[in-house]
């Protein structure tokens, strides 16, 4: 199939016509995502969502060879949903339980489908809101632990760990975090409008990358992110590709993925997570001990996904470690302790 730049127009004709996600005959209705103030995606990539008239409804993702937020101005691989695609199928071995089903891949045409989370939310938003979600450390320490054991060359045969390395080598998204994460310089080459930031806050930021030692850390940091291939990581893991609900949480936007640190994915998210917690002292909804009380809440989310952590990675290498590694705890022990230290500079 050629490839086809679908428009909202387009989509409901492709869905019917290339799919059976849909019954024959159905009464099909699209949005696009990113217009909506909630939406909180839909700036790299063309989403759609579409429905029938029974409320059954599917996200459709396609990548164009471009960043959508700029436009054609600032060119992209096109083939990174392929990459998201596997990455999706490979941890739907692991934890199926935190990843939106597959229903159908195009490579011609960059695009997938796969299930509609949409009954959940967006953990960004609502922990503006200050929603609670008090099973969300146990279940994000499980899929950590357990994406970057069973990926690691502490499950996997030597050679089956190098074909991740080189399927997931993905470089064209990867220059894209190892500088935005930890140099001044911009990865966008040429002349584009920038959204204009806040005047107080880049004097701060400012302030910040005029520090030399800051500077070495992050380049220390840099150096661990791009050498260290630990294991298969998301690459982008933050709050706003978290969804959530009290009882389940979904796990979106993998077009970052490649074989690194296992502490990466853990810091980003936990830098979130301070990020929410320092917010908070300056919210004026409820009063001033309930945003205290809220403030705890984070902090106890940071402790317990790290404990969590700790606990289902030690269970999964007490039964799947390889014989080699089993019985060296030590070993473990040492890993585990790099990877707290590791998390906390990558949260910095």
């Amino acid at each position: 199939m050629s490839y086809k730049d679908l428009t909202p127009s387009s989509v409901i004709e492709y869905i019917k016509t290339f799919t059976d996600v849909f019954p024959a005959g159905a009464q099909l209705e699209v949005y696009e995502v990113g217009g909506g103030e909630d939406d909180g995606d839909g700036f790299v990539n063309h989403i759609y969502r579409v429905w029938d008239k029974t409320g059954k409804s599917v996200i459709l993702k396609q990548a164009k060879p471009y960043l959508k937020l700029f436009g054609e101005g600032v060119p992209l691989t096109a083939k990174r949903n392929q990459l998201e695609s596997e990455i999706i199928k490979l941890r739907s071995a692991i934890t199926p339980e935190y990843l939106p089903e597959m229903y159908h891949l195009d490579p011609d045409n960059n695009l997938f489908i796969y299930e509609d989370c949409g009954r959940l939310k967006i953990m960004r938003f609502e922990l503006i809101k200050g929603k609670r979600f008090p099973q969300f450390p146990k279940q994000m320490g499980e899929f950590l632990a357990k994406s970057n054991f069973y990926t690691s060359e502490i499950y996997l045969d030597q050679m089956a760990h190098k074909f991740l390395e080189c399927k997931f080598m993905n470089p064209e998204m990867r220059v894209i975090m190892e500088t935005i994460l930890f140099l001044r310089e911009s990865f966008i080459e040429g002349e584009v409008d920038l959204p204009a930031g806040d005047p107080n806050h880049l004097a701060m930021s400012d302030l910040l990358w005029e520090k030399r030692e800051l500077r070495v850390e992050l380049l220390k940091l840099r150096g661990i992110f791009m050498k260290k291939s630990e294991c298969l990581v998301h690459g982008d893991l933050h709050t706003s590709n978290i969804m959530i609900d009290e009882n389940e949480m979904k796990i979106i936007d993998m077009e970052y993925p490649f074989m690194g640190p296992s502490s990466s994915d853990t810091g980003y998210l936990l830098g979130n997570l301070v990020y929410e917690y320092i917010a908070w002292f300056h919210h004026e909804e409820g009063t001033k001990g309930s945003r205290k009380a809220y403030r705890q809440e984070i902090l106890g989310y940071i402790r317990d996904l790290i404990t969590e952590y700790q606990q289902v990675y030690t269970a999964c290498w007490d039964q799947d470690a390889k014989p080699m590694y089993r019985e060296y705890t030590e070993y473990r022990d040492d890993l585990l302790r790099t990877y707290i230290k590791e998390a906390c500079g990558f949260a910095g």
